[in-house]
């Protein structure tokens, strides 16, 4: 019995003291790829949305205080994509005047589903807090969580389908316009139809969760998921922004008053690879001693006696 408990505990010094030397901490270096939904979150009115996949790739550093304790900080390039469409049947209407000044009425009905995709660049620079978890074999759970910075880099709209119909309506005259195309009134294919999505800048909660393998002395690799949801909204023009303005000039569902928000939102899965460049610290109690050199002393001559007398024979 007692055999068996020396053994154990034998055992379980020899597995501590092994997740002690895996353990890391101080300056860090690492480059990070991220795939999976990364969306520019909206819902338009009469219409439907969902996000699209994206990639995200960077490079950054961080400094743990502890092995356990950390914060980590880069630069990131990302984007977002969206599907998005309006509904045949939707209408709208908005007041505006003819080139004498005289207001009428123009009414715009969609006769085919419009279908739109978006795509943003985004330049970004997370700020997390890290914990670290080690396990008997040396390797970790970790997660982090904080604040991540978004910026605009650029932003396009595609339409890849959709025709709507435009009348115009004077109601001082009471009279309709239609089929008059050198006026605009008239039927419009939107297909190919593209433009720029500016945006703000956007403030995101950021978090992950994930596993940390170690490859060599100083260099080991963390796989995890994460998740990103933008605090701000991205529009640039909150308002009564139509959709379709006079001479069909669309102009994108993310820049209309079609929407109330525009919020960016990712989750998925990524890898990173990092590098301690503080190098692995002693255990405690430790000290590094350097050996000094030692002269080399000749062995003392058997042909000389004490004070430098040579021995004589009788």
């Amino acid at each position: 019995m007692k055999k068996t408990v020396v053994s154990l505990l034998a055992i379980l010094l020899s597995i501590s003291m092994f997740a002690q030397k895996a353990n890391f901490k101080g300056f860090e270096l690492y480059g990070t790829a991220a795939t999976g939904m990364f969306g520019t979150n909206y819902w338009p009115t009469s219409g439907s949305q969902f996000n699209g996949p994206g990639l995200r790739v960077g490079i950054g550093g961080g400094f743990f205080i502890t092995p356990h304790w950390g914060i980590t900080t880069g630069i990131n390039l990302s984007t977002y994509s969206a599907f998005s469409s309006i509904k045949a049947g939707t209408s709208y209407s908005y007041t505006t005047y003819d080139s004498d000044g005289l207001p009428y009425t123009e009414n715009i009905k969609v006769d085919s589903k419009i279908k739109e995709q978006d795509i943003m660049y985004r330049i970004e620079f997370p700020f997390l807090l890290n914990y670290r978890y080690y396990l008997p074999s040396g390797n970790a759970l970790y997660a982090a969580g904080g604040i991540t910075i978004s910026l605009p880099m650029a932003g396009y709209y595609h339409a890849s389908q959709g025709t709507f119909t435009t009348t115009g309506k004077y109601e001082d005259l009471n009279a309709t316009l239609s089929n008059m195309p050198w006026l605009g009134f008239t039927s419009t294919d939107i297909s190919g139809a593209h433009g720029m999505i500016p945006s703000n800048k956007s403030y995101n909660a950021s978090f992950e969760l994930g596993y940390l393998h170690r490859l060599k002395k100083t260099t080991y690799l963390t796989l995890g998921v994460f998740g990103d949801y933008g605090l701000k909204d991205l529009r640039r023009t909150v308002g009564a922004s139509y959709l379709i303005y006079p001479s069909s000039q669309y102009i994108g569902i993310p820049n209309s008053g079609t929407i109330s928000f525009n919020r960016l939102m990712s989750f998925g899965v990524k890898a990173a690879w990092h590098l301690n460049i503080s190098g692995e610290p002693m255990p405690k109690g430790k000290k590094k001693t350097y050996e000094q050199p030692q002269k080399s002393v000749d062995p003392p001559s058997f042909n000389h006696t004490k004070g430098g007398h040579q021995r004589t024979g009788k």
